[in-house]
């Protein structure tokens, strides 16, 4: 009977461990020694509360306590609710600062985690850590000066493939800009700008952007600005039996024969036609083909 009462005390005592909130592990630095002002310390402790205890978010250390000149610089808790308990894994990360010239013995401190949600109040205890805490430097400021090394010039970068590429880069903008312009431009800025057709054409956008409706004189004059600009470059009056020796003199305008033949016979139309004509779109039409001469003219 008594070996009965002893192994049911011991069972019943066992039991209620098991139900008891307890420190599961508990992980501090791997080195004890040569810590430094600044160096980071972590260490973590796992947690396991039976139901009904559990500890609240306001139970556990704040970021930013300080004891002894060891603050707490990183708080992390990661909570796992089981079956019949909950496990807590609580990280810690520490910073030592202090002005102490020789090494001393430090500590993190220790933590008291209370557990609420039972009949009677319940803690949890982690024990404080021990460490040694090495100076920098050790001495005064006399000691400090005699072991400052003097500051080391930086490796100089040769820049001069760098500087070849943005005067290449820079030639290769200038003279893009330049084709842009002369490829689109209506001035007379550059050199071969100035020809007939680009003349004509510039004549010929100012008569159709000029206010009033168009007629048959507006019409007649923008035809004159085109036929100008053949005879001066035919050197002569051009007619319409001149266009193939004029291609023949002048081969970077015969990929637009077919235009130039279309344009004389519309120019004998309205020479002698009888019936009103859209002047307005012809006009236009001359815009669009002074454009097209003038870009033969300068070789595009």
């Amino acid at each position: 009977m008594l070996a009965g009462l002893l192994t049911t005390s011991f069972i019943l005592h066992a039991a209620e461990e098991a139900k008891a909130a307890k420190i599961v592990s508990i992980s501090n630095p791997a080195q004890t020694y040569g810590v430094q002002i600044g160096d980071k310390l972590s260490r973590k402790v796992v947690l396991e509360v039976p139901a009904p205890f559990k500890i609240s978010e306001n139970a556990f250390p704040k970021k930013g306590s300080k004891s002894n000149d060891v603050e707490l610089v990183e708080v992390d808790v990661v909570t796992d609710q089981q079956k019949e308990n909950t496990r807590y894994t609580v990280n810690l990360s520490y910073q030592a600062f202090t002005s102490s010239g020789k090494p001393t013995v430090m500590q993190l401190p220790a933590e008291r985690l209370s557990l609420t949600g039972g009949e009677k109040a319940e803690a949890l205890e982690v024990p404080a850590w021990n460490f040694w805490f090495s100076p920098i430097v050790t001495g005064g400021i006399e000691t400090a000066g005699k072991n400052i090394l003097p500051e080391a010039m930086p490796p100089l970068v040769d820049v001069s493939a760098h500087k070849t590429r943005l005067v290449v880069f820079a030639s290769l903008l200038i003279a893009s800009l330049f084709a842009l312009l002369y490829l689109n431009a209506d001035g007379n800025w550059l050199p071969f700008m100035g020809g007939a057709f680009a003349r004509a054409h510039r004549q010929l956008k100012r008569l159709a952007k000029s206010k009033g409706t168009k007629s048959t004189v507006e019409e007649k004059q923008a035809l004159v600005y085109v036929h100008q600009a053949f005879n001066q470059h035919f050197g002569a009056n051009m007619f319409a039996r001149d266009i193939e020796p004029f291609v023949a003199k002048r081969s970077g305008f015969k990929k637009m024969k077919a235009e130039i033949a279309q344009f004389f016979d519309e120019s004998n139309q309205s020479l002698y036609a009888v019936e009103p004509r859209d002047s307005k779109k012809i006009i236009m039409n001359l815009v669009q083909l002074s454009k097209q001469l003038r870009d033969c003219e300068r070789g595009v």
